[in-house]
């Protein structure tokens, strides 16, 4: 089994001092060889031609995908999933297609709109056209065509024109589109899907963050450990919520999955404001498969160890696979895929193991 990262965000993230995206592979290939496979780590480097050659003639049965992107660039995600998709490997997570929708917040928005899910009002903004009339306060601005709380800080949510102008014109500089949006002041929820199953909710608390700092998830909160923000967004999972307002959640996870064609395993964030009226505000799949953070703790919820959330990623590929091209028709690169090393059948060897728990961690992704 392969496993493709982007060697630049890795070494991006480790300058910064930040946990590379999305986890990094090293939990990831441990699980897998857990699990009878032999993972190999295939970086991209910036050399192409070498990268799907490689892909292309090693035989692999199966690719694990951790690219947040190609050559540090965020945009190139959907990217590295579609090449791969041109060999006709089997890919674990979000095909390309939902990869490249969800990467544009305010094509997801529209696409959310159209199905009748509630998002908040919003626009979008290019750095060659004047910024139009907004008048919905406050509002957030972060740009159209990112993830992980980039481009998100405290001073992102503004409370008139002038700061909406000021924090327009600064995130136009270094992320061109911006999308600015009405924010929703209220509670803070995660919802995870993996392999089409909807996982226990979490919330984020707030409780802690001082008053004069927006409730929001920043690029801070996230990665800058023992910060304000940090120490301010703590996330808790199980949510403490009610059982109605968690059946209204799952279901909402379903009808947002169903609008993007999700497939594989993703997050959701929703805001639920002081009326009860739930908005969907992001939609993120492939996120961070760290042993600590937002999609293992949801998975620990649900009483699964993190090999098995591994397992279910893997299997979920497998089963998408299958239902595409039942009969093995592997081209000539692929005819002698490799295989797990322990000899039991695919599906005796994926279930989850019973009783196995996985430690929640502290972190939010």
């Amino acid at each position: 089994m392969a496993i493709i990262t982007d060697a630049q965000s890795e070494a991006t993230a480790q300058s910064m001092g930040t946990p590379a995206a999305p986890g990094g592979p090293e939990p990831v290939a441990a699980a897998l060889r857990t699990l009878g496979y032999e993972p190999a780590l295939v970086e991209f480097d910036g050399d192409m031609a070498a990268w799907l050659a490689e892909l292309a003639t090693g035989r692999f049965q199966i690719v694990f995908n951790l690219c947040e992107g190609l050559n540090n660039q965020a945009a190139g995600e959907p990217v590295a999933a579609a090449l791969v998709e041109l060999l006709g490997i089997p890919l674990t997570g979000a095909p390309s297609e939902m990869l490249a929708l969800c990467f544009r917040k305010d094509r997801t928005n529209a696409i959310l709109s159209v199905h009748g899910i509630p998002v908040p009002e919003w626009t979008a903004t290019r750095p060659d056209e004047p910024l139009g009339p907004w008048n919905r306060f406050p509002a957030i601005v972060k740009p159209a065509g990112e993830d992980g709380s980039f481009g998100i800080a405290s001073d992102s949510v503004v409370a008139d024109r002038a700061g909406l102008k000021a924090i327009v014109a600064r995130g136009r500089r270094q992320w061109g589109r911006m999308l600015v949006q009405r924010f929703i002041r209220g509670r803070e929820f995660t919802l995870a899907i993996v392999g089409g199953r909807v996982l226990p909710h979490a919330e984020i608390d707030f409780s802690s963050l001082p008053r004069e700092l927006p409730a929001v998830v920043t690029y801070a909160a996230k990665w800058d450990y023992g910060s304000l923000e940090e120490r301010g967004t703590v996330p808790r999972c199980p949510a403490r919520i009610s059982p109605r307002l968690a059946v209204r959640l799952t279901r909402l996870a379903r009808r947002v999955w169903r609008a993007v064609d999700g497939a594989g395993y993703g997050r959701i964030d929703v805001r639920v404001d002081r009326r009860g009226t739930t908005f969907v505000t992001d939609v993120n799949p492939n996120p961070d498969l760290g042993t600590s953070v937002g999609l293992a703790r949801q998975a620990a919820a649900a009483g699964w160890s993190y090999v098995d959330l591994v397992s279910r990623i893997v299997e979920d590929a497998l089963a998408r696979a299958h239902a595409r091209n039942p009969v093995p028709s592997s081209p000539p690169a692929l005819a002698h895929a490799r295989r797990p090393t322990k000899g039991m059948p695919y599906t005796q060897r994926l279930a989850p193991a019973a009783g196995r728990r996985e430690q929640r961690g502290t972190r939010s992704t």
